[in-house]
């Protein structure tokens, strides 16, 4: 009798069956490329949006660095 598996030597996995291979599968999608697209595009929204529509008060701008001087300090 032939017993068919999936061993995955990076995470030390074995899949036996068809719903641990679907598991498998969902989980190693989600890991390894949906959550660093989500981050990656997040950082990048976050550098090249405008940003200068949020109204701050004075206060808040002499607190810190403003987000165009970080954005421009960033690309330089």
């Amino acid at each position: 009798m032939h017993s068919r598996f999936l061993f995955d030597p990076l995470y030390e996995e074995i899949v036996t069956n068809t719903s641990e291979f679907i598991l498998y599968m969902v989980r190693h999608v989600f890991f390894e490329l949906v959550l660093p697209l989500s981050i990656f595009v997040g950082v990048i929204l976050t550098l090249f949006m405008d940003w200068s529509w949020i109204p701050i008060s004075s206060i808040d701008r002499g607190r810190g660095h403003s987000l165009e001087q970080v954005k421009k300090d960033l690309l330089e």
